[in-house]
């Protein structure tokens, strides 16, 4: 909730600054931007843990960034292409070595990444020249990866006991958001967006990504 706060709070900022800024027309053509923002994964230490550890804990929350490009086909509707990093989870714990495990007795470490293409249509609903809501949907072509170290089953030789798993995949994404013009071409988003992902070929997670960023219109 707080970063939602956040994000309302630089909006709203920039809401009370717009009548000081002159008039433009409607966007149209191409545009490109970049946001960045934190990002949530829904993963959990049961994603880790084989239930012989004793202490575990995990960070699921990650700096998270886009670079996007789009194309607006009239001030309603454009077609826009991103590469997103959802940065990674983090997990740790601790294998007391009692009990048969896939861990190595002592400290346990995890990791996991996701990142991507989305490609999404965007709805806008333009509030005079300065403001506009959108929604957007579309699909995520996705790439994550999966460590755990150290661990008996381990990996190659040259990366010892450490177990690497990459996926990727098609899934959908979806979100909504606000934008205003700021100076000419250039507007500020505030934007939550939704991606579903794959680690390890069999688990879907969610991830959510609330985000602030900019655009120019070409």
């Amino acid at each position: 909730m707080k970063k939602f706060a956040a994000l309302a709070a630089i909006i709203t900022a920039f809401c009370w600054a717009a009548p000081a800024i002159a008039a433009a027309a409607p966007p149209s053509g191409w545009y490109g931007g970049a946001a960045v923002g934190a990002s949530t994964m829904d993963l959990t230490t049961k994603d880790w843990n084989d239930a012989t550890l004793t202490k575990h804990d995990i960070n699921n929350e990650s700096v998270a960034y886009k670079l996007t490009a789009g194309y607006h086909f009239t001030p309603y509707f454009a077609a826009e292409l991103a590469y997103e990093h959802f940065g990674d989870v983090k997990f740790t714990g601790f294998e007391p070595g009692i009990t048969p495990s896939i861990w190595k007795a002592g400290n346990v470490f995890g990791r996991a990444e996701a990142k991507g293409m989305g490609v999404s249509g965007v709805l806008s609903w333009p509030a005079g020249k300065r403001y506009a809501l959108f929604a957007r949907g579309g699909i995520f072509l996705f790439n994550t990866t999966m460590i755990s170290n150290p661990t008996l089953s381990g990996g190659t030789l040259a990366l010892s006991d450490r177990q690497i798993i990459h996926d990727d995949g098609v899934r959908f994404l979806y979100g909504a958001g606000a934008e205003l013009r700021v100076y000419r071409q250039w507007r500020v988003r505030a934007e939550w967006e939704h991606a579903t992902v794959r680690f390890a070929g069999t688990m879907d997670r969610g991830v959510d990504f609330p985000s602030l960023g900019v655009t120019l219109d070409f």
